[in-house]
């Protein structure tokens, strides 16, 4: 390789990260972190969420995705192994659910930046990660205020850090999905609610379509149904798979010749 190139990739990962600039030809091996929840683990994820990389739960349209009660999930799981940081951009977050979803308050540190300033949010997560706090969840809100061109920087830095530090980060954000965030993320899943789940009339939890609709640690195109239980006096919260239901084509006796002709 000609000194003029070399030069040149070096000052493009220097400037944006290790991870502007990645050879083709195969998939990125990733430690990963396991969610303990086994429909994501065996299902939709190779193991877990993959350590340094920045993984994007994307809602598919707007409205009601479920991928902030995904991330909030998620984050309490985490605080219950190590210390968790939460970037609170959608200002949604209500530490009491947290609680009811098990988290260990103790160990989870809450960032509030101003809505919709995402640079403010990616740079603190930033100082977060470089710290060696292992796992960032970052929930972003509206679209933000700033043209992705004032952030993408700070999205840049913060993905250098957290794979100089193996973190774990996960970024639920809206749609539609900014260009940078998609091109920053290792591993996307698209997040589309599937109606509510109820038991006696009331409802007990959300239903969600989750997509791997990106991944470079992993094959895409997996798709699960994942049913997000609310915490309750008398049932835990937690995240479950549901079965695919298959509906039968039912022929009736008159199409059966039309059927087997095009056959």
């Amino acid at each position: 390789m000609a000194d003029s190139l070399s030069a040149a990739l070096a000052t493009l990962r220097s400037r944006y990260g290790p991870q502007a600039l990645q050879r083709g030809g195969g998939q990125i091996a990733a430690g990963v972190w396991p969610t303990d929840a086994f429909v994501l683990d065996t299902g939709l994820l190779p193991g877990g969420l993959p350590r340094g990389r920045i993984t994007v739960l994307a809602a598919a349209t707007r409205g009601a995705s479920g991928r902030l009660t995904l991330v909030q999930s998620l984050a309490a799981t985490a605080s219950r192994g190590c210390q968790v940081g939460y970037v609170d951009l959608a200002g949604t977050l209500d530490p009491g659910f947290l609680a009811d979803l098990g988290a260990d308050l103790a160990t989870c540190l809450v960032v509030t930046p101003e809505a919709g300033r995402w640079d403010r949010g990616f740079a603190m997560a930033r100082t977060l990660a470089r710290a060696g706090l292992p796992w960032l969840g970052i929930a972003l809100g509206g679209p933000s205020q700033l043209r992705p061109a004032a952030w993408e920087h700070a999205l840049a830095a913060l993905a250098e850090a957290v794979a100089k530090q193996g973190a774990v980060c996960v970024v639920a954000a809206p749609s539609p999905l900014a260009t940078p965030l998609a091109h920053a993320a290792s591993l996307t899943l698209t997040c589309t609610a599937a109606g509510w789940q109820r038991t006696h009339g009331d409802v007990v939890g959300l239903r969600v379509r989750a997509v791997v609709t990106k991944s470079k640690v992993g094959p895409s195109g997996a798709e699960a149904t994942l049913l997000l239980r609310y915490p309750r006096p008398y049932a835990v919260a937690e995240i479950v798979g549901l079965p695919s239901v298959i509906t039968p084509r039912v022929v009736l006796p008159e199409q059966a010749p039309a059927i087997a002709a095009s056959g």
